[in-house]
């Protein structure tokens, strides 16, 4: 962990507030930006911009947004404890070199409702195993803007990376003394096929930290407007805003305009105050956001989920089961829950094309939605419920070499093993802290882990394992490999006698061909998914010199996992006539 420092956002002293400025900030050159501003509060009287009351209980934040020499929006917030001080601040702002807007600083939380019961219902609806034939989210970089990421979470180990820390003003390994974005990261990108817990739906992407929230979940839009601009000069391709607040601000428009300015997609949760009458949640509702309602287990729009002209899509939110700190795995509901799987959506889609622009992702993922609600676009739905495989077809056909092609094969979601305690799968309160037992108290006890009644309950077939356990996706739909081949008729006798009738064919179809999925969970590692079967021999082999070589045979399972396989080699998988895609390790 380190200072944020040269070339990072630092922190200054500014009115006995805290200003984020960067250093290579040059009052003195101010080029016209490649992004369009949005310019606010600039010729504006300061009390119009003020609350009416400014005291030491009441103390006002005011947010200054400039240009710099990068083109970059630079956010600046000072503190104030009274109308003169705040004054002050107000119309320093409107006259710093680079001005493009001033205002009150706006509060934001975390946009999650109440939790019910677990499932991992929401892979399977959104069809994501169907998509992950085409790509998997490799080499793609999703920003979780948030209150951290547990970065030590086995589930997802190895794919988070260094982050900046805007409540501590540090940067480097990820913590989250929260819990929300660490659920969120897991719905994005959590290891598949390594025997932990859950699948993420982006199962190879990266996530890049951003703490902008504090430890009770709440924090200021200034924050995440710097935390905007920091995911995109550190490499993010999409970035996830599972925050909301009731009034817009112009830092984060500026930095949303900046984002997509530099190819990035930017989501967010589309709020959760339905039974307040749907504020418009921001920056859900900014110019550019793909803004995403919530749905429930029967496609459904939830009863928390804001309705809205601003809503472009709508996405699994409720029972949604994934990753939190403490190697443990709570379930909770939101559009914080919904728009991580738009951010996942995302970055398959640029997985499988990195020269789409977020015009061309968004247009793939409303064009492609499953129309619910009434017929064509609405506010409680926007364009309808995401459909991952139908995105994903959107696309040109991929026409990889199957020698040279190393990206880690598609899998199917495997039915769990083994059932972890219920004490282990807690259940979050309404503000997303851990109910007791397991975690840290606020009254609530831990769930049973009974699976919940009426709609809320998956359909028949699709009855979902407890939280720590994968949901399977019900009946598999991927191309299967070759078929069996069918038994063939009784040949004719030798004899000159007259021929025996041939056989009648028989009315009983050959069984289909299993479904085989490997992944590569690490170098020589390998997990080896066979839906279809059981007990029959499984060779695994191996490609070199001589060719494919049988290197191991062992009696088929559904989830099988192997370590110490000879690594940068090709393998592959044979079972009952079925050869699997190649991997290499």
């Amino acid at each position: 962990m380190k200072k944020l420092g040269a070339g990072l956002l630092v922190f200054g002293a500014m009115a006995s507030g805290i200003a984020l400025t960067l250093p290579e900030h040059d009052p003195g050159r101010h080029p016209k930006p490649t992004w369009q501003p949005v310019r606010h509060g600039l010729h504006v009287q300061p009390q119009r911009l003020l609350p009416a009351v400014v005291s030491q209980t009441h103390p006002v934040r005011v947010v200054s947004t400039s240009i710099d020499r990068n083109g970059r929006p630079v956010v600046s917030v000072g503190a104030a404890t009274d109308h003169d001080t705040a004054s002050a601040l107000v119309v320093a702002g409107q006259r710093a070199p680079g001005a493009v807007s001033v205002e009150a600083d706006v509060p934001v939380s975390v946009a999650a409702a109440d939790p019910l019961l677990p499932a991992q219902w929401d892979l399977a609806r959104v069809r994501a195993d169907m998509a992950w034939p085409r790509s998997t989210g490799a080499g793609v970089t999703v920003a979780v803007i948030d209150s951290g990421v547990d970065s030590s979470h086995p589930d997802l180990a190895g794919h988070v990376l260094p982050g900046g820390d805007f409540i501590t003003g540090t940067e480097g390994a990820a913590v989250d003394p929260h819990g929300h974005g660490t659920h969120v990261a897991g719905t994005v990108a959590a290891l598949t096929g390594n025997g932990e817990g859950i699948a993420g739906m982006a199962p190879d992407a990266q996530i890049l930290p951003v703490r902008v929230l504090d430890a009770n979940g709440n924090g200021y839009m200034s924050d995440v407007a710097n935390g905007i601009a920091y995911a995109t000069d550190h490499g993010a391709d999409v970035i996830n805003l599972s925050v909301s607040a009731t009034s817009q601000v112009g830092a984060v428009t500026n930095a949303v305009a900046y984002a997509r300015s530099k190819g990035v997609v930017v989501v967010a949760a589309g709020g959760n105050a339905r039974r307040s009458g749907s504020p418009t949640a921001f920056p859900a509702a900014d110019p550019g956001v793909i803004a995403v309602a919530a749905t429930a287990s029967d496609d459904s729009v939830t009863a928390y989920s804001n309705r809205g002209g601003y809503i472009d899509v709508a996405a699994p939110g409720s029972d949604i089961t994934s990753t939190y700190p403490g190697n443990r795995y709570v379930r909770m509901n939101g559009t914080s829950m919904a728009a991580p799987h738009v951010s996942a959506l995302a970055a398959l889609l640029k997985g499988a094309d990195r020269g789409l622009s977020p015009d061309r992702v968004e247009q793939a993922i409303i064009g492609s939605a499953a129309d619910l609600g009434v017929p064509g676009r609405d506010d409680d739905f926007g364009a309808g419920r995401i459909d991952a495989a139908a995105a994903l077809a959107t696309l040109a056909p991929a026409h990889p070499s199957p020698s040279t092609a190393t990206p880690t094969p598609p899998i199917t979601l495997p039915a769990a093993s083994a059932t972890p305690p219920a004490a282990d799968t807690p259940s979050p309160s309404d503000s997303d802290t851990p109910p007791t037992g397991s975690q840290p108290s606020t009254g609530n006890a831990p769930s049973t882990g009974n699976p919940p009644s009426g709609s809320n309950t998956p359909s028949a077939g699709n009855t979902p394992p407890r939280a720590e356990t994968p949901q399977p996706p019900g009946t598999p739909t991927p191309t299967p490999g070759p078929r069996a081949p069918e038994a063939a008729p009784t040949p004719p006798a030798p004899s000159p006698a007259p021929r025996a009738p041939s056989e009648a064919p028989s009315t009983t179809p050959a069984p289909a061909a299993p479904i085989v999925r490997l992944v590569r969970p690490g170098s020589g590692r390998l997990s080896v998914f066979v839906i279809g079967v059981e007990n029959v021999p499984v060779q695994i082999q191996r490609h070199d010199a001589d060719g494919w070589t049988t290197v191991l045979t062992y009696p088929a399972t559904k989830v099988a996992r192997f370590d110490g396989l000879v690594p940068g080699l090709d393998h592959r998988v044979v079972v009952s006539g079925t050869t699997s895609d190649v991997i290499r390790l």
